[in-house]
This record gives structure tokens, sequence and C-alpha cells, in this order.
């Protein structure tokens, strides 16, 4: 997963689909999360911030070039 892919949830129907703004390739959270990678994802009918989701929970959707 990189910049510019376009993601949605795969572990919540959301309908929501965002976009990767950045990238924390170790993210050391909670149990929950496990160690895996935080993505940072601006979702396009959300609040325009930044939110940041584990990588196990986001498909993609499209591919960045």
């Amino acid at each position: 997963m990189k910049v510019g892919d376009l993601v949605r949830m795969k572990t919540h129907d959301t309908g929501h689909v965002g976009i990767v703004v950045e990238r924390h390739a170790r993210w050391k959270a909670t149990l929950l999360y496990g160690d895996s990678a935080q993505i940072g994802i601006k979702w396009f009918d959300g609040s325009g911030k930044t939110d940041w989701e584990p990588e196990a929970w986001l498909e993609i959707v499209s591919e960045s070039r």
C-alpha cells in the first residue's frame, strides 16, 4: 500500500473510499492492531482530517501509478 492508492475498509462496511496520504511502516499501537503499518487516509466523505488505520483493515480499490 502506498501514497496515492484508493482504499476502503475491508473490516467495516462503511461505503467510504479514501486516498492514502501517509504511511508509517511500523507502529506499536496496541494488541488490537498488532505490530503493523498504520496508514494515513483522507476519506472522501469524511471530516477532511487524516485518519490513521491499521493496514490490515484496508483493501486497495485502485492503485496509484
